[in-house]
């Protein structure tokens, strides 16, 4: 197994960095058990990470160890050449394979479904290449992003879009890892997966997750870029700031509500982009079908290769000391320009409001719609918004809650010269999670996940933490209609440690409140696999916990 001794660690958004005493970057789940019999023996503790997409201090610290799911090379060099690259199989690596099999007691997954195991290590873009290559069986859901780990979407609990979906986790069947005494284990008992299947490394090493697919379906995208004003309607028109308002009929306001509502809450998958200051959204909702017949490859190789290119120029640019010495709203109107030109229509501005450009492709082609991500560093605070009862009718979703939270957020941005958020505000639509820990757990109607984006030079600026703050006051600040505060909860990965919530500082918040209930579940849960498996709380504490999972879980 290779080893690294004292070598520096920095996540890819650039808002951790330690020095573990030993990095190691494992290929065997024998390695991987003796590593943990020798911490034990040593009394280090044990973390993982994958392209290191976390901004959450979840990470390893300094003086202990860290388990690298890839080669240190690949993912500490940017521009990340993985996407566009033939892949390379490494027979030996057991944490890099991909199999239509499950362990031993994994509950059958039906007629319609298929069970995958896949290795920890896998990344999206190799497991997107082996299911369109099979052209069978795709995960129905997942983030857009390729250069991530399969372990590193579990561990910290992701998402992807649509109403009729759950986080990824909630699709996981069994988890195979290794736990405080260096033993491989397995579990996919339904109960136990609650905790397990979202566990941020605090069970142990994970090594395979086995997870249910549907069958390969067909993606019919139909993007388009309407007015900001119409792409999601606001509560009142004076919502709008006068920078964008424009004159449209009531008629026109009522029909892209109805239009709104109606992607929201029907469509496979719903997406809204608004790029700062941009006259313009970006609307990404779309359905499936079961008929391949007319289907491409999606972006083709040569697309795929100009998002790569697109992706590190960003990076180039926003790194370029010329560009950070531009005021921030004119880093914004730059970056929002060639963002919304990047994205299909492919046109500039002044383009036909409705017109749409139709993609018809494979299912994971549509959900990784967008390639070399890697390749510019941003920042990152999403929050998921549950999506309250109807006042009027109490077995409907309200969306107004949807408009309010995109729209206070767009007003936002043109109360401050310098702009912190020079990128996108992003929003999706999914449902709730049965995964314990799981900030869309219990949101029974749906939830609103959003999230604002900016560039590494908004916090050198010191603008964008101050941002953030007033960004979560607001989202924090929503009621339901009887006047009760939403269970209104940060993105486990995303940026949310360096703020406060509701007059507490955030792990504090999150500890006491919004996870009151969850936290002890969490923890039951884990004590009841525990004692099948022989190890205990604190052995899990000792030897795969941090800072700051001793306070959230343990404390």
């Amino acid at each position: 197994m290779e080893v690294h001794a004292n070598k520096d660690f920095r996540n890819w958004g650039k808002s951790v960095s330690n020095t573990p005493k030993w990095t190691f970057v494992p290929k065997t789940i024998l390695g991987l058990q003796n590593l943990v019999k020798w911490a034990k023996v040593n009394d280090f503790r044990v973390r993982c990470s994958g392209y290191r997409h976390s901004w959450s201090s979840t990470f390893s610290e300094d003086k202990q160890i860290l388990v690298s799911l890839l080669n240190l090379e690949q993912v500490t060099t940017i521009p990340d050449v993985m996407s566009i690259a033939a892949e390379h199989i490494d027979p030996e690596n057991e944490l890099k394979v991909i199999q239509l099999a499950a362990p031993e007691g994994t509950a059958a997954a039906g007629a319609d479904k298929a069970l995958v195991r896949v290795g920890v290590s896998v990344t999206n873009e190799q497991f997107r290449r082996w299911a369109v290559a099979n052209d069978k069986w795709t995960l129905p859901v997942d983030v857009i992003l390729v250069e991530v780990t399969f372990g590193g979407v579990n561990g910290p609990i992701c998402h992807g879009a649509g109403r009729r979906h759950q986080t990824i986790n909630d699709y996981v069947r069994a988890v195979e890892y290794v736990d405080a005494n260096g033993e491989h284990r397995t579990i996919s008992d339904p109960a136990h997966l609650k905790a397990a299947a979202g566990c941020f490394g605090l069970l142990g090493i994970v090594t395979h997750i086995t997870f249910a697919l549907d069958k390969m379906s067909y993606a019919i995208m139909e993007p388009y870029k309407p007015d900001i004003g119409l792409a999601i309607p606001p509560l009142s028109r004076n919502d709008i700031p006068i920078a964008l308002r424009k004159t449209f009929t009531d008629a026109q306001y009522a029909a892209a509500l109805v239009d709104f509502k109606k992607r929201a809450q029907e469509d496979y998958y719903s997406e809204w982009f608004w790029f700062t200051r941009s006259q313009q959204a970006w609307v990404n909702t779309w359905n499936a079908t079961d008929e391949k017949e007319g289907a491409v490859e999606y972006p083709s190789p040569f697309m795929t290769f100009i998002q790569w290119i697109e992706g590190w120029l960003g990076g180039v640019i926003t790194e370029n000391p010329i560009f950070q010495a531009f005021p921030g709203r004119w880093q914004a109107a730059i970056l929002s320009t060639f963002g919304m030109v990047a994205l299909p229509p492919f046109e500039f501005v002044g383009f036909a409001q409705g017109k749409t450009e139709t993609i018809k492709t494979s299912m994971p082609n549509a959900l990784h719609f967008r390639r070399g991500i890697q390749n510019s560093i941003v920042r990152d605070m999403e929050f998921q918004i549950p999506i309250p009862a109807l006042a009027s009718d109490p077995t409907q979703p309200d969306y107004s809650i949807v408009q309010r939270a995109w729209w206070d957020i767009i007003n936002l941005c043109y109360e401050d010269d310098d702009t912190p958020m020079r990128l996108t505000l992003e929003l999706r639509i999914m449902g709730d999670s049965n995964i314990i820990m799981a900030p869309q757990n219990g949101n029974t109607f749906g939830t609103a996940s959003i999230e604002v984006i900016s560039i590494p030079d908004a916090v050198t600026d010191n603008e964008w933490i101050p941002f953030l703050q007033r960004v979560a006051d607001l989202w924090m600040s929503y009621r339901d209609a009887h006047g009760v505060l939403l269970n209104v909860r940060p993105h486990w990965a995303k940026e949310w440690e360096n703020i406060n919530m509701r007059g507490k500082p955030a792990r504090q918040y999150l500890k006491e409140d919004a996870y009151r209930d969850a936290i002890p579940l969490f923890r039951d849960t884990l004590q009841e696999i525990g004692e099948g498996q022989g190890w205990g709380l604190e052995d899990l504490q000792r030897r795969f916990s941090n800072e700051l999972w001793d306070y959230m879980i343990y404390s």
